[in-house]
């Protein structure tokens, strides 16, 4: 039997009796603080164990419905699978109501059902305003499908309804992912005497074990967990959906708040620039300049930044989603998909909410084009958002992608094996990159070497570190590596003493110099064993002085030359002719002076001759003669 574990969420206006229905539901009175049981008023959320079956668990969270503390009541209802919205029968739909539901609106909940406490203090007539009120405000609205139940907390009329309500809207809810790595925002931390930190909240993601070892972000604070409770009962493991306090060693304990989030290490990393898709609330009237402060809340962090536009200037109420960006004052944990609510600061309000499409925004231009940027972000299909990852990012790993795009696991792996199978990304190395890439890199690189080779044709090519220098920043070097081999090895490039170059590719004298350069080759060829030094060559025929160097390389490196000191430099065929004309003439071996009697040169250019016919092989010296070799 497979245990699914959901979240409830309590959410209304202040005193319509939350925190009661939570106790007639679950048998657990939620609020515990002595301040809350003196102004008989929710302040912190509570949470309360709701088993429903023996394979349906669930918590109850019952959060405050005062103005003065939305931030507590965000914090509750992120990461619920459903909602009770309360809403008293003696009162009807009220300010924090309106609040509420559309912040419930705004962090996407789906599933819920609208609950009219009191019912009992209330007539036929009343009970038809409240429903009127009721379907006004839902109207057009994801709640106007909720069921409608009236109870009275007190004398459990309509509770047991209610509870068959609740199994039925649970029983085809999809759980949240245990497979993915383990994410919990932290609404609570306290110390247990002889026990240490303990941290609460509701896994988002994943499952953890005793033992296991973690992060706290931000701050990068790595704990272990020596103890797993679930609603105060001792556990080894918990999983995503479920409630759960971890007694944690190690870390900066004396940093930690409501808002830091503990997740597996090496998958999630902070933000402080966030792109978002935003839906305005209705109910807000208010204009906000481009830039201005807000408050922006996802999971149970809040934090003040900057509200950045793209299209327009100002913000105001209207029914289209806008393409945006946050820049927060403090870094915090999200992820594409998580929704957020954002909050006017002063006068405090509500001014929306949406989703985040990606949790490490850029620096945009003002405009269309980046209003589209991020709308096929937000749009695509999970191939697409894999493609543009890659794209933006060059290369990543499977963990990165996971890290970035937020999707989850089974459907993350899913994609990149369908991606991998039609082509449209390759993987290499630990890394995967899409074919657009690799083909923008082989363009690049091309284009590269066409340039080079036409602006600098006596060279053989550029070094191949030199390449992969290049394209630091941009994309992996090992994966700059392992392209160039496989074009190496199908003749697309070719790689020559390190210097990577076009197959085609030889090196010659620019169309320019060429007769010039001919011209110096044919004069140390006509001077024989006794040339003038090749720069005083080179000058008379007024090539320019850049290509000088160039140019004697390339003499050598094409062997067309042999060198007998740094200017000095005899034609390769004078060479090889005073070689053979030399073994003709002289016996086994011979001296100095026999190889003077033949050669008929002067001993200034005689002896580098020699030495050079040694460190190429023809002879080799014995005291003051030398043999063939």
């Amino acid at each position: 039997m497979t245990i699914k574990y959901y979240t409830i969420g309590m959410a209304g206006h202040i005193d319509h009796g939350k925190t009661t229905l939570t106790k007639a539901l679950s048998g657990i009175d939620t609020d515990t603080l002595k301040e809350e049981k003196a102004r008989k008023i929710t302040i912190e959320p509570g949470f309360a164990p709701f088993p429903l079956t023996k394979d349906l668990h669930t918590s109850i969270v019952d959060v405050p419905g005062h103005e003065k503390l939305i931030r507590q009541m965000i914090a509750g209802v992120a990461g619920i699978d459903l909602v009770l919205l309360v809403i008293a029968g003696d009162e009807g739909v009220m300010p924090q109501t309106r609040e509420h539901f559309e912040i419930l609106s705004f962090l996407g909940i789906e599933k819920g059902i609208i609950v009219v406490t009191k019912s009992d203090m209330i007539d036929d007539e009343m009970r038809l305003l409240v429903e009127e009120d009721i379907i006004e405000l839902t109207n057009s609205s994801v709640f106007e499908h909720f069921p409608i139940h009236f109870v009275d907390s007190v004398s459990s009329a309509g509770i047991d309804a209610l509870k068959s309500e609740i199994i039925n809207l649970l029983s085809d809810t999809p759980v949240k992912s245990s497979h993915g790595a383990f994410r919990m925002p932290i609404d609570h931390i306290f110390t247990v005497k002889g026990q240490g930190t303990v941290v609460r909240g509701t896994v988002y993601e994943g499952e953890v074990h005793e033992g296991d070892e973690l992060i706290v972000q931000p701050g990068n604070d790595k704990v272990k967990i020596r103890k797993l409770q679930v609603h105060k009962q001792d556990v080894h493991f918990a999983r995503a959906g479920q409630r759960a306090a971890l007694n944690l060693s190690g870390g900066s304990k004396a940093d930690w708040k409501r808002g830091h989030v503990l997740v597996e290490p090496n998958v999630y990393s902070t933000t402080d620039t966030i792109d978002l898709v935003l839906s305005t609330g209705e109910a807000w009237q208010g204009k906000l300049k481009q830039r201005s402060l807000v408050k922006f809340y996802s999971g149970t962090s809040e934090v003040m930044g900057k509200l950045v536009l793209f299209d327009r200037n100002e913000l105001e109420n209207n029914e289209e989603r806008i393409y945006c960006q946050v820049r927060l004052d403090q870094e915090i944990v999200t992820k594409r998909g998580d929704r957020f609510i954002l909050r006017r600061p002063t006068p405090e309000e509500t001014i929306g909410g949406g989703e985040v499409i990606d949790p490490n925004g850029s620096v945009y231009k003002f405009g269309t084009e980046t209003i589209e940027r991020l709308k096929n972000k937000h749009e695509g299909t999970p191939g697409e958002q894999v493609l543009q990852l890659l794209n933006k990012e060059g290369s990543m790993t499977e963990l990165e992608l996971k890290r970035s795009s937020g999707m989850d696991e089974e459907l993350l792996q899913h994609t990149i094996e369908e991606l991998l199978r039609e082509g449209s990304i390759e993987r290499i190395q630990n890394d995967l990159v899409s074919k657009s890439t690799v083909q923008l890199i082989e363009s690049s690189i091309m284009n590269k070497l066409q340039n080079f080779h036409n602006e600098y044709s006596l060279r053989q090519g550029i070094p191949k570190a030199e390449i992969v220098q290049s394209l630091q920043g941009e994309i992996n070097p090992k994966i700059v590596n392992t392209l160039l081999e496989k074009w190496i090895m199908n003749s697309t490039i070719s790689i020559t003493d390190q210097f990577v170059h076009l197959s085609h590719f030889k090196p010659h004298y620019p169309e320019k110099w060429a007769k010039r350069m001919t011209n110096v080759l044919s004069l140390l060829e006509e001077a024989q064993l006794e040339p003038a030094d090749l720069l005083s060559i080179y000058n008379a025929q007024q090539l320019p002085e850049a290509l000088y160097q160039e140019f004697k390389y390339f003499l050598m490196k094409t062997n067309q030359v042999v060198m007998l000191s740094d200017e000095v430099l005899l034609s390769r065929k004078a060479f090889d002719s005073a070689v053979e004309h030399l073994r003709v003439h002289t016996d086994s071996s011979f001296s100095v002076q026999d190889a003077k009697a033949v050669l008929h040169t002067s001993r200034k250019f005689l002896i580098p001759i020699l030495e050079c016919m040694d460190s190429e092989g023809y002879t080799m010296r014995e005291s003051n003669v030398r043999k063939w070799v």
